[in-house]
């Protein structure tokens, strides 16, 4: 590893001077480096090796599982045995391939019907009404839209239930934050001592358990796991009892799906949704386009995965708002299991992670033109050209975008498009019943960064009124 390029120290004492940078400063120091085809830079207890461009990300890309881990990384970056149990991913990942991608047209009306409930109840004034710690607020809004697909209503929007949710998502990080301060050979004993994952599998049961014994029953009925599953509000439990053969469907397992696939789709979701809602209450010009793009959208057939899908401007200014600020600076993450050589003659080593560094590409003049300017439309107006109107999507990748990762990444993503879909609804909803502006003298809010991830403001405000 000593002979990949390095940004900041590489002496062994003064390497954690550049980890305290990279805490400070990642964006920084990884934009230092992107010039570079891979570069290194040291954290508190490994190197993290970067590669950069379209070029070294279809190499990394490529690598098969076997080579470079997508699952080994993932469970040495958040710590999945400790934060969730058992991996679920072989009965999970089914679970959502089926109910959120393959069905996703049968889940959109009770997605819309939710969204509208909050709106009533949160909402109903024709008068500005200002709203502070617009993240906190949006993590408890997708909590409760993304479970009425979950786990159905009432359930979806008991506040005990919700309460369990969203804080499980915000203790996931705290076990990151101790482990990775934790010596590795420490790492199984404090790991087991941490108290949330077992607390949320308690509050879980107490209200999950009987919903889940219903399906359970329902599928020893003769016939029944033939049956299709399309249009029963209980679907994704349902899935899941069926894709857990191995453990018996058991309520433990079962729930622990449902603390993994709450946290990626709450996560990232109401980051994302928040970070679009700030662009657009800091940038009202763009209002009345997005509108219209709405209202064309469904004036013909209304809420479906069609209508929402040919919402191009929408979908662009989202994706260009995870272009401009994303929730992480880096992509396809992976750990090296044996030794790669890349074309260039660089040797990396097993135990060392990589990664692609995402946000430095998405300010490359080279691939984006005006790569420093917010640009609304920017992708819309690509999908005008001939042959490009899905290359451009939310929910596409390439080697320059890589928000879901790319390529084998989708199956630790398969529930982008349901994520997605949420999210355009959501706001679609929010613009075509709301004016939205923001708060004090009207200027988008600076983010906090931390490492490689973005921190978006508790403390702007955005007012909403029902026009």
């Amino acid at each position: 590893i000593h002979s990949i390029p390095t940004i900041g120290y590489s002496l062994p004492l003064l390497s954690y001077h550049s980890a305290f940078k990279f805490l400070r400063n990642a964006r920084q120091l990884v934009e230092e480096g992107y010039a570079k085809a891979l570069f290194r830079i040291a954290t508190w207890d490994r190197w993290m090796v970067f590669v950069c461009g379209p070029e070294m990300n279809n190499e990394l890309h490529k690598l098969p599982e076997d080579v470079a881990s997508i699952e080994e990384a993932m469970q040495e970056w958040i710590y999945t045995e400790y934060s969730f149990g058992a991996p679920q991913y072989d009965s999970t990942i089914p679970s959502i391939h089926g109910l959120l991608v393959r069905d996703l047209s049968d889940v959109i009306p009770n997605v819309v019907d939710e969204i509208g409930l909050v709106f009533e109840e949160l909402f109903p004034q024709e008068y500005w009404v200002e709203l502070t710690d617009l993240p906190n607020f949006m993590l408890n809004v997708v909590a409760r839209i993304v479970n009425r697909v979950f786990v159905g209503a009432p359930i979806c929007r008991e506040l005990e239930y919700l309460r369990t949710i969203t804080a499980y998502v915000t203790d996931v990080t705290k076990v990151k934050v101790i482990l990775d301060l934790v010596p590795n050979p420490l790492k199984p004993l404090i790991g087991n001592m941490l108290p949330w994952r077992a607390r949320a599998t308690r509050l879980l049961k107490h209200h999950l358990s009987p919903d889940i014994a219903d399906r359970q029953m329902r599928l020893d009925e003769p016939g029944c796991k033939e049956k299709p599953l399309i249009g029963r509000r209980d679907d994704f439990l349902v899935w899941l009892a069926k894709a857990t053969p191995d453990s018996g469907g058991s309520v433990d397992s079962i729930l622990t799906s449902i603390l993994m696939v709450n946290f990626a789709a709450i996560h990232t979701s109401s980051f994302t949704v928040t970070s679009t809602l700030f662009q657009i209450a800091g940038q009202p010009e763009y209002i009345a386009v997005l509108r219209d793009d709405i209202l064309d959208a469904i004036k013909a057939e209304g809420w479906t995965r069609g209508s929402v899908n040919s919402m191009w401007k929408l979908d662009s200014f989202i994706k260009e708002t995870q272009r401009w600020q994303g929730f992480g600076i880096v992509s396809l993450r992976r750990k090296v299991l044996k030794t790669v050589t890349f074309p260039d003659g660089t040797v990396v080593p097993a135990g060392v992670h990589i990664y692609a560094a995402q946000a430095a590409a998405y300010r490359d003049s080279t691939l984006y033109e005006d790569a420093d300017t917010f640009k609304p439309f920017r992708f819309s107006e690509k999908r005008e050209q001939t042959g490009q109107s899905t290359k451009h999507q939310f929910v596409n990748t390439s080697p320059e975008y890589l928000i879901f990762g790319h390529c084998q990444d989708f199956k630790n993503h398969p529930g982008r498009f349901f994520a997605a879909m949420v999210l355009k609804i959501f706001i679609a909803n929010l613009l075509i019943n709301y004016d939205v502006k923001m708060g004090g003298d009207g200027s988008l809010p600076e983010n906090v960064r931390i490492g490689m991830s973005t921190i978006l403001s508790s403390k702007a405000s955005v007012l909403f009124r029902r026009c």
